[in-house]
C-alpha cells in the first residue's frame, strides 16, 4: 500500500510550477504623494473616480496633472490624459515621468509599446525619488526588458524603493533576491524575510512565497504549521496558487500504514488542487486530471481529465498538451481526433517533451497528408490563453498604484 501511494504521488506531482503573478502596491493611504494630492489620489485608489478627476482639476500642479491624465486614460479619453501625462512629465514632473513611461511600457493611449523610452523615463523619474518608478525600473532591469538583464542594477533600484517599506517593492526585491547572476548571488535568508516583511502588510503573493519557504525550510527554519497558515490566508485572499502549494503539502506528507490516512491526505490533496484549478493555475489543472485518468482519490473519470487538460493545454502547458495529444489521438474520452491530436503533439514536442515526438511518430501511418498539414497550421497559429495573470517575473505596476 505505501508503495502505490509513492507512485499516485509521483504521477500528481508532475509538471509543479508556481506562478510569479503580481499583485499591485499598497499605498491605502496615499503616503507616496505630496499631501496636497492625497484626498485625490485616495478617493482614486478606492474607485471613487469622479470625485478624484474633481479635486484634481481644482489643482494646479504638474503632479496633479499626471495622476488627472492617468484616470482620463484609463476612462477611455486617451489624447485629453496622454496630453496632460506629457505636460507633466515636460514640466519635470516624476510622477509625470512615471506615468508617461506606463504608457510606454504597456502601449496605452495609442502609443506603441516601446521599452527603452520606457527605461529612459523610468530613471528619470527614479532618480527624481519616485518610488514607483524605482520599482519599475528595478523589475525592467530583473526582466531584461528594454535594457539589457542585470541582476545588480536591478536589486539597486528595487533596494531604493524598498525603503519606504512598500509591499510591492519588499516583493519585488525578494523576486531579485532568489535569482543568481555573478557577481549577484541567490540569498535565500534575504529574500525569505523581504518576503515576512511584505506579508505581514497583506502582499498575499509575498505571503505565498513566505508560506513555502516555512513548509520547506529554504531560508528560514522549517516550520510547517506556521507555513500552512500563512499559505490559507494567502489562498482566503484570491491567490490560487497558493492552494496548489497546499496540495502539493498535502500530497507529500510522508506515506502511512494506515490506508484511511493515506486516502485522506490524498483527498486533501485533491482538495486544494481543484480550488487552484478551478482559479485558472495550469499545473493545478494538469494535476487534477492525472488524477481522474488514473482514478487518484477519485474515482476514474477519462472525460473529467480530458476537460483538465484541455484547460491546462490551451494556457500552454507543454505537459499537458502531450497528455491531451495521446488522448485525443486514441479516443481515450471517447472520441477520437487525430487532427486536434496531432497539433496537441506538435506543441507538447516544440515545448520540449520527447516524449511527444514518439506519439506523434506513430501516427505517420493513420494522419493523411491533408489532416497532418491542417494541424500543423493548428499549432503554427496556436498561442497561449492564459487564465489569469502569470508571469515569471513581477508585473509592472499598474497605473492605479
Amino acid at each position: 500500500m505505501i508503495t502505490a501511494r509513492v507512485a499516485l504521488v509521483a504521477a500528481l506531482l508532475v509538471g509543479l510550477q508556481l506562478a510569479g503573478t503580481a499583485a499591485e502596491a499598497q499605498y491605502a493611504d496615499a503616503s507616496d504623494v505630496a499631501p496636497a494630492l492625497r484626498p485625490a489620489v485616495t478617493a482614486y485608489r478606492q474607485g471613487d473616480m469622479a470625485a478624484a478627476e474633481q479635486a484634481l482639476r481644482a489643482q494646479r500642479s504638474p503632479d496633479a496633472e499626471a495622476w488627472l491624465g492617468a484616470i482620463l486614460i484609463e476612462r477611455g479619453a486617451a489624447a485629453e490624459g496622454l496630453r496632460l501625462v506629457q505636460h507633466a512629465a515636460d514640466s519635470g514632473s516624476s510622477e509625470g515621468l512615471h506615468r508617461l513611461a506606463l504608457v510606454y511600457a504597456q502601449g496605452e493611449a495609442g502609443q506603441p509599446r516601446n521599452d527603452q523610452r520606457a527605461v529612459e523615463l523610468f530613471t528619470k523619474a527614479a532618480e527624481l525619488g519616485n518610488r514607483r518608478a524605482q520599482t519599475n525600473l528595478g523589475l525592467l532591469y530583473l526582466r531584461g526588458q528594454g535594457v539589457p538583464r542585470d541582476l545588480v542594477q536591478a536589486r539597486a533600484w528595487l533596494e531604493k524603493a524598498a525603503a519606504g517599506d512598500d509591499p510591492y517593492a519588499l516583493y519585488a526585491l525578494g523576486r531579485a533576491m532568489e535569482e543568481s547572476a555573478p557577481p549577484a548571488m541567490a540569498d535565500a535568508t534575504r529574500a525569505v524575510d523581504l518576503f515576512r516583511r511584505a506579508a505581514e502588510k497583506g502582499h498575499p503573493l509575498a505571503a505565498v512565497r513566505y508560506g513555502m519557504a516555512l513548509a520547506e525550510g529554504v531560508g528560514v527554519r522549517k516550520d510547517p504549521p506556521a507555513g500552512h497558515r500563512w499559505l490559507v490566508r494567502a489562498q482566503e485572499s484570491g491567490v490560487p496558487e497558493a492552494a496548489l502549494a497546499l496540495g502539493d503539502i498535502a500530497v507529500r506528507m510522508p506515506a502511512q500504514r494506515d490506508k484511511a490516512a493515506n486516502e485522506k491526505a490524498l483527498k486533501l490533496a485533491l482538495a486544494w488542487y481543484e480550488v487552484a484549478a478551478k482559479g485558472g493555475v495550469p499545473s493545478a489543472q494538469f494535476k487534477l486530471a492525472n488524477a481522474y485518468l488514473g482514478g487518484v482519490g477519485v474515482p476514474r473519470d477519462a472525460a473529467q481529465a480530458q476537460q483538465w487538460y484541455n484547460r491546462a493545454a490551451q494556457q500552454g502547458l507543454d505537459d499537458a498538451q502531450q497528455a491531451l495529444g495521446v488522448m485525443l489521438v486514441n479516443g481515450m474520452a471517447g472520441t477520437t481526433d487525430p487532427v486536434e491530436g496531432y497539433k496537441w503533439l506538435l506543441l507538447a514536442e516544440r515545448g520540449g517533451r520527447p516524449e511527444a515526438t514518439s506519439a506523434r511518430e506513430k501516427l505517420t501511418d493513420k494522419v493523411s497528408d491533408r489532416d497532418r498539414r491542417r494541424a500543423e497550421a493548428l499549432a503554427q497559429a496556436f498561442q497561449p490563453i492564459p487564465e489569469q495573470r502569470n508571469e515569471s517575473q513581477p508585473g509592472l505596476m499598474a497605473p492605479r498604484r
